[in-house]
Parts: structure tokens; C-alpha cells; sequence
């Protein structure tokens, strides 16, 4: 008599861990995605998140500026969001990143946009991935979320971001994001930083 086998909630989780993806699984890949070379000058972004249920709740763009000095950089980032409504908010985020080494980098953020808290990372190929918790407003609230971050250089100019959002580890939402980096001239650079 043959014992069916039968999937428990730990043999699936078991099956499926194997199908993670790594960062190292994408080492033989090019270009090849420097943290301190992409974020490094001014950068312009676009993007759009959406909640658990797939539907878009606001657009936003994001004017950036990055500085290195060694493996310390700084990242001033101002966002306009566009909500359906059409009312359109401002807010400021700062990252201050270190590149550790060896594929590793981590950072933290302060601003209006939401404080980042231990944002570590790893870089391999064309592929960037990083984790991190943020104090996320909303409103006259505040919620904590995390953030699992997938970043892809389809072009040494072009970043592609895919962020999984969570609350509490419940599916909150995702956020998607096409990143330029621009010619860095005088004029670029304060674009990124005058106000809008």
C-alpha cells in the first residue's frame, strides 16, 4: 500500500526556499552595477507603487543627487507625488551610504520621505539587492515597513527598481522605479536640487 505523500506548510516552504534568488547568481552578468558609480552626480526618476491588490494609488518622480568622498557617499533624493486625485505633494529623503567591500554596502536615511533604518546590501553583475526597514509617513501617521529592493542596470545609464513593500510581513504593496542617470553638468545639478 503506497503512503500518499502529503505537502505540510514546512515541505513547501522547504521546496520553494531553493527558488530564491541570490545577488551572486548574477555575477557573470554586465554592466556592471557600481553603487558609488550610478549614485554618484544627479539622477531623475519615475516611478508609481501600488497597494496589495495591484491597483496604482500615486506616481511620483525623484530628483537626485549623489556625492562620494571614498567609500562614504551621500544621496539627497526630493520627491513630488502625484496622487489620483491629482494633489501633489513634496518630500525630501538623504541617504548616507558606505560601499563595504567586496560585493556589500549598507546606509541609512533621514528625511520627510521616511526614515531608513540598517540598509544592507549586495551587488553582483547587472543586479543590486538590498533590504531595509522604514518609517514610512502616511498622512498624519506613521507606519513601519519593510522594504525588499531589487535594483537592475539595463543600460550603464538606466537603473530598472522593483520593491516589495511589507507591514508586519503582510504584502503591503509594490513600488516600481526607472532611474536615469544624466550628464553631470552644472546645470543638471541644480536642477536636481532647486525646488520645484
Amino acid at each position: 500500500m503506497k503512503i500518499p505523500y502529503i505537502l505540510t506548510p514546512v515541505a513547501i516552504a522547504v521546496a520553494l526556499s531553493g527558488c530564491a534568488t541570490l545577488p551572486s547568481d548574477y555575477a557573470h552578468t554586465q554592466p556592471h552595477f557600481s553603487l558609488r558609480e550610478f549614485f554618484n552626480g544627479p539622477l531623475l526618476a519615475t516611478g508609481m507603487f501600488q497597494n496589495r491588490s495591484g491597483k496604482v494609488v500615486n506616481r511620483f518622480t525623484v530628483r537626485m543627487l549623489g556625492h562620494w568622498d571614498g567609500n562614504k557617499g551621500t544621496l539627497d533624493e526630493y520627491f513630488t507625488y502625484i496622487a489620483n486625485d491629482g494633489k501633489i505633494t513634496h518630500a525630501k529623503r538623504v541617504w548616507y551610504l558606505q560601499d563595504d567591500g567586496d560585493h556589500h554596502f549598507s546606509g541609512y536615511a533621514v528625511g520627510s520621505a521616511g526614515d531608513v533604518k540598517a540598509a544592507k546590501g549586495d551587488a553582483y553583475g547587472f543586479a543590486l539587492h538590498w533590504s531595509y526597514n522604514v518609517k514610512q509617513p502616511v498622512g498624519k501617521s506613521y507606519y513601519n515597513l519593510h522594504a525588499d529592493d531589487w535594483m537592475y542596470m539595463i543600460q550603464p545609464d538606466v537603473v530598472i527598481d522593483r520593491t516589495d513593500v511589507t507591514w508586519y510581513g503582510l504584502h503591503a504593496g509594490d513600488i516600481t522605479l526607472e532611474m536615469h542617470k544624466l550628464p553631470d553638468t552644472a546645470a543638471n545639478r541644480a536642477a536636481m536640487t532647486s525646488p520645484e
